[in-house]
Protein backbone atom coordinates (compact mmCIF):
# COMPACT_ATOMS: atom_id res chain seq x y z
CA UNK A 1 0.00 0.00 0.00
CA UNK A 2 1.14 3.64 -0.64
CA UNK A 3 0.33 7.07 0.73
CA UNK A 4 -1.59 7.58 -2.17
CA UNK A 5 -3.83 4.32 -1.47
CA UNK A 6 -4.23 5.09 1.75
CA UNK A 7 -5.90 8.52 1.51
CA UNK A 8 -8.60 7.48 -1.02
CA UNK A 9 -9.50 3.93 1.37
CA UNK A 10 -12.76 4.89 3.59
CA UNK A 11 -12.09 4.74 7.07
CA UNK A 12 -14.84 3.15 8.57
CA UNK A 13 -14.32 3.62 12.01
CA UNK A 14 -14.88 7.17 11.51
CA UNK A 15 -18.04 6.61 9.53
CA UNK A 16 -19.43 4.56 12.13
CA UNK A 17 -18.86 7.30 14.37
CA UNK A 18 -20.08 10.34 12.42
CA UNK A 19 -23.15 8.20 11.44
CA UNK A 20 -23.85 7.68 15.70
CA UNK A 21 -23.31 11.59 16.43
CA UNK A 22 -25.82 12.77 13.51
CA UNK A 23 -28.48 10.73 14.56
CA UNK A 24 -31.08 12.90 16.25
CA UNK A 25 -32.09 13.08 19.42
CA UNK A 26 -35.95 11.69 19.97
CA UNK A 27 -38.05 13.71 18.24
CA UNK A 28 -39.77 16.38 20.08
CA UNK A 29 -43.44 14.80 18.16
CA UNK A 30 -42.26 11.67 20.28
CA UNK A 31 -42.19 13.34 23.18
CA UNK A 32 -45.68 13.62 25.14
CA UNK A 33 -45.66 17.65 25.94
CA UNK A 34 -49.54 17.90 25.00
CA UNK A 35 -50.77 17.39 29.25
CA UNK A 36 -54.03 19.05 29.05
CA UNK A 37 -55.80 18.56 32.20
CA UNK A 38 -57.35 19.84 34.74
CA UNK A 39 -54.26 19.84 37.69
CA UNK A 40 -52.03 21.13 34.71
CA UNK A 41 -52.48 24.88 35.00
CA UNK A 42 -52.81 24.27 39.10
CA UNK A 43 -49.50 22.25 38.76
CA UNK A 44 -47.44 24.98 36.49
CA UNK A 45 -48.69 27.80 38.51
CA UNK A 46 -47.43 26.03 41.86
CA UNK A 47 -44.02 25.06 39.65
CA UNK A 48 -43.60 28.78 38.25
CA UNK A 49 -43.63 30.15 41.90
CA UNK A 50 -41.34 27.50 43.26
CA UNK A 51 -38.89 28.43 40.46
CA UNK A 52 -39.29 31.70 40.65
CA UNK A 53 -38.58 31.75 44.75
CA UNK A 54 -35.76 29.47 43.92
CA UNK A 55 -34.65 31.50 41.55
CA UNK A 56 -34.72 34.91 44.17
CA UNK A 57 -33.28 33.34 47.10
CA UNK A 58 -30.48 32.09 44.25
CA UNK A 59 -29.83 35.62 43.27
CA UNK A 60 -29.78 36.74 46.58
CA UNK A 61 -27.14 34.19 47.72
CA UNK A 62 -24.65 34.90 44.84
CA UNK A 63 -25.21 38.85 45.79
CA UNK A 64 -24.37 37.67 49.31
CA UNK A 65 -21.50 35.98 48.19
CA UNK A 66 -20.14 38.73 45.68
CA UNK A 67 -20.35 41.10 48.70
CA UNK A 68 -18.19 38.83 51.00
CA UNK A 69 -15.80 38.30 48.86
CA UNK A 70 -15.28 41.78 48.18
CA UNK A 71 -14.99 42.27 51.87
CA UNK A 72 -12.23 39.22 52.18
CA UNK A 73 -10.45 40.66 49.16
CA UNK A 74 -10.47 44.29 50.77
CA UNK A 75 -9.14 43.00 54.08
CA UNK A 76 -6.62 40.99 52.38
CA UNK A 77 -5.36 44.22 50.51
CA UNK A 78 -5.13 46.28 54.18
CA UNK A 79 -3.42 43.68 56.29
CA UNK A 80 -1.03 42.16 53.53
CA UNK A 81 1.90 44.20 54.99
CA UNK A 82 1.06 43.02 58.68
CA UNK A 83 3.63 40.35 58.42
CA UNK A 84 6.51 42.58 56.71
CA UNK A 85 5.62 45.31 59.81
CA UNK A 86 5.89 42.95 62.73
CA UNK A 87 9.06 42.11 61.34
CA UNK A 88 10.48 45.54 60.70
CA UNK A 89 9.11 46.68 64.08
CA UNK A 90 12.42 45.56 65.82
CA UNK A 91 14.39 47.55 63.33
CA UNK A 92 13.23 50.22 64.46
CA UNK A 93 13.31 49.86 68.08
CA UNK A 94 17.16 49.21 66.66
CA UNK A 95 17.52 52.33 64.96
CA UNK A 96 15.77 54.59 68.09
CA UNK A 97 17.98 52.60 70.70
CA UNK A 98 21.45 53.83 67.80
CA UNK A 99 20.07 57.25 67.97
CA UNK A 100 19.88 57.60 71.90
CA UNK A 101 23.20 56.14 72.07
CA UNK A 102 25.30 57.66 69.40
CA UNK A 103 27.75 60.66 68.93
CA UNK A 104 26.42 63.86 67.01
CA UNK A 105 27.79 62.77 63.72
CA UNK A 106 26.24 59.13 63.40
CA UNK A 107 22.83 60.77 65.01
CA UNK A 108 22.50 62.80 61.96
CA UNK A 109 22.32 59.34 59.66
CA UNK A 110 20.71 57.57 61.63
CA UNK A 111 18.08 59.59 62.51
CA UNK A 112 17.09 60.38 58.60
CA UNK A 113 17.66 56.49 58.08
CA UNK A 114 14.82 56.29 61.20
CA UNK A 115 12.48 59.09 59.64
CA UNK A 116 12.86 57.90 55.92
CA UNK A 117 11.86 53.68 57.36
CA UNK A 118 8.82 55.36 59.09
CA UNK A 119 7.94 57.93 56.53
CA UNK A 120 7.64 54.29 54.12
CA UNK A 121 5.81 52.22 56.66
CA UNK A 122 3.16 55.13 57.29
CA UNK A 123 2.07 55.07 53.75
CA UNK A 124 1.56 51.63 54.24
CA UNK A 125 -0.87 51.95 57.09
CA UNK A 126 1.69 51.68 60.11
CA UNK A 127 0.49 53.67 63.06
CA UNK A 128 2.89 54.54 65.88
CA UNK A 129 1.26 54.49 69.39
CA UNK A 130 3.03 57.35 72.04
CA UNK A 131 -0.45 57.43 74.31
CA UNK A 132 1.39 59.43 76.61
CA UNK A 133 -1.43 61.45 79.03
CA UNK A 134 -4.73 58.46 77.38
CA UNK A 135 -6.45 56.59 79.42
CA UNK A 136 -5.04 53.13 79.37
CA UNK A 137 -6.57 50.71 77.33
CA UNK A 138 -5.61 46.93 77.29
CA UNK A 139 -5.93 46.34 73.54
CA UNK A 140 -3.74 48.87 72.69
CA UNK A 141 -1.39 49.31 75.87
CA UNK A 142 0.90 46.59 77.90
CA UNK A 143 0.84 47.89 81.68
CA UNK A 144 4.76 47.63 82.92
CA UNK A 145 4.11 48.49 86.15
CA UNK A 146 1.75 51.45 88.02
CA UNK A 147 3.37 54.35 89.45
CA UNK A 148 1.16 56.35 92.23
CA UNK A 149 1.05 59.88 90.79
CA UNK A 150 -0.68 63.04 92.44
CA UNK A 151 -0.24 64.56 88.82
CA UNK A 152 -2.34 62.45 87.06
CA UNK A 153 -5.55 61.00 86.72
CA UNK A 154 -5.61 57.24 87.95
CA UNK A 155 -5.40 54.66 84.76
CA UNK A 156 -3.27 57.08 83.16
CA UNK A 157 -0.38 56.28 80.68
CA UNK A 158 2.17 58.45 82.40
CA UNK A 159 5.52 56.83 81.00
CA UNK A 160 5.88 54.99 77.36
CA UNK A 161 8.68 52.23 77.74
CA UNK A 162 8.38 51.09 74.38
CA UNK A 163 6.16 52.64 71.28
CA UNK A 164 3.41 50.01 70.02
CA UNK A 165 2.41 50.16 66.10
CA UNK A 166 -0.58 49.28 64.81
CA UNK A 167 -2.13 48.65 61.19
CA UNK A 168 -5.60 49.83 60.68
CA UNK A 169 -7.22 49.25 63.98
CA UNK A 170 -4.96 46.15 64.58
CA UNK A 171 -2.27 45.83 67.03
CA UNK A 172 1.15 44.94 65.24
CA UNK A 173 2.69 45.65 69.08
CA UNK A 174 1.07 47.07 72.12
CA UNK A 175 2.64 50.19 73.50
CA UNK A 176 4.25 49.60 76.61
CA UNK A 177 3.49 51.80 79.72
CA UNK A 178 3.55 52.45 83.50
CA UNK A 179 -0.01 53.53 84.20
CA UNK A 180 -1.02 55.96 87.24
CA UNK A 181 -2.32 55.26 90.17
CA UNK A 182 -3.95 56.56 93.13
CA UNK A 183 -1.09 57.40 95.97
Amino acid sequence: MTMGESQHEPDTDRDEDSESLASPEPELEDLDLDQKGSEAPAQSDEEIVRLRDALLRTRAEMENFRKRAEREVEKSRKFAVEGLLRDLVPVIDSLDQGLEQSEHADAQGLSLTRKLLLDTLTRYGLEILDPVGQRFDPRWHEAMSMQPSEEHDPDTVITVLQRGYGLHDRVIRPARVIVAREP
